[in-house]
């Protein structure tokens, strides 16, 4: 495994996105020709712990500035990275050949994060919030604490059947098959004016291949029925009106869940993205005093 590193100055479109201007960049290499694009930002002061970033479906890292900048600003170090086949990761945009290949990335992305002596947590949503349960699931994971958003358990709605049909007929012949996933900016979030403000729009995609969908939906299904073995302390966050992944769902894993720390907040009124709805700051800001408060005391041992 190698990385290739380089540095980023520019300005940012986005004011909230300032985290990421001076952020380091590079590629992960994770061979046969996979390159995973990360950025890490890293605070003035002495680092007081490690929050791993993983996006969800169709987006990318570059969305996530406003939350790296509020985290940072608390002496936490936030590494980001694109999932292969989305951002400025390589891969078939959409598409995952075997769905263990993301468990696999998102380790050896904290591999490449970690600080030696600082406390690792996970931020993750949608998509990569069920790939960080996954890795937390499978056990033996140095991780202090996981901050799970509107998982991808189980979708809040029925796909067309004719897509299904399509992506059924296409399991047999076409794995690789494409389907648009009809995504909408309203059912992201209330405040289009703050989606729209985002870098790189350019690099978000609205396609999901049908072994994927299949992949990520039978995988949903498991991690509720084994929601027991997560015991890595949970953040789980979910907005009541999210009309992608459902809020039921995340209820149900929360019951379940084998964790003897854990916390569930539902916010009334807010859609799938709960960092980027009008509420965002109420969430971000619950989500740093969560993390702060499992840190070591000032002056206390680092393990």
């Amino acid at each position: 495994m190698t990385t290739e590193k380089l540095f980023h100055d520019g300005v940012s479109a986005s004011a909230d996105a300032v985290a990421w201007n001076a952020a380091e960049e590079g590629f992960l290499d994770r061979g046969s020709g996979t390159r995973l694009f990360f950025r890490v930002a890293r605070p003035a002061i002495d680092t007081r712990a490690v929050v791993v970033l993983t996006h969800g479906l169709g987006e990318h890292s570059s969305r996530y500035g406003h939350v790296a900048a509020a985290l940072v600003a608390r002496g936490l170090q936030v590494g980001a990275w694109d999932l292969r086949g989305h951002g400025r990761s390589s891969g078939s945009r959409g598409d995952v050949r075997e769905y263990d290949l993301l468990v696999e990335d998102l380790a050896a992305v904290c591999a490449h994060f970690r600080v030696k002596g600082r406390p690792l947590f996970l931020f993750a949503h949608s998509l990569g919030a069920q790939i960080a349960l996954n890795y937390l699931e499978q056990g033996n994971v140095e991780c202090d604490g996981a901050v799970i958003a509107s998982p991808w358990l189980r979708l809040a709605f029925d796909p067309p059947w004719w897509k299904l049909f399509l992506a059924r007929l296409a399991m047999r012949w076409w794995p690789a098959f494409i389907q648009h996933t009809g995504s909408r900016l309203e059912r992201l979030s209330r405040d289009l004016e703050h989606l729209g403000s985002f870098p790189d729009l350019d690099l978000v995609h609205h396609g999901i291949s049908a072994r994927m969908y299949f992949a990520v939906r039978e995988v949903g299904e498991r991690l509720l029925a084994r929601a027991n073995a997560v015991r890595t302390p949970l953040l789980l966050l979910h907005g009541d009106d999210d009309p992608v992944t459902s809020h039921h769902a995340t209820c149900e894993f929360f019951e379940r869940a084998g964790a003897s720390d854990k916390t569930l907040r539902i916010y009334p009124g807010v859609r799938h993205e709960t960092h980027n709805d009008l509420d965002r700051e109420l969430v971000i800001r619950e989500v740093g005093d969560w993390i702060e408060a499992r840190l070591p005391a000032a002056g206390g041992p680092q393990r």
